[in-house]
């Protein structure tokens, strides 16, 4: 019977402590939560300039295929070669001008 007694007071020893050491559940906080209501609202321009950007996403993959079937040729390099080199250029500026409005609009569309 002792025994009995003996484990049952440590039972009760070890039930409160084992009820302290859990832990609190922490309040939730109000840092940011990823839903879409706490995005930042875009401003009149951002949003302007949102709506415009796929027509010149549009116009420079245009430009950017006309370019290229000129210069596709590879005769324009023989007749006209400074020519050649001049659509070149613009070729390589397009391709960044374009490059940059597709990552301007993914940041845009993410807000």
């Amino acid at each position: 019977m002792q025994d009995w007694l003996t484990q049952s007071a440590r039972a009760a020893q070890q039930a409160p402590s084992s009820a302290v050491a859990s832990p609190r559940p922490e309040p939730e906080r109000a840092a940011a939560p990823a839903d879409a209501s706490s995005r930042r609202k875009l401003s009149y321009k951002e949003q302007r300039e949102l709506d415009a950007l796929p027509a010149r996403i549009a116009a420079l993959e245009a430009e950017q295929a006309a370019l290229s079937a000129e210069l596709g040729d590879g005769s324009l390099y023989g007749t006209q070669p400074a020519r050649a080199a001049e659509l070149a250029e613009r070729l390589v500026a397009v391709e960044e001008e374009w490059l940059a409005a597709l990552e301007r609009q993914e940041t845009l569309s993410a807000r």
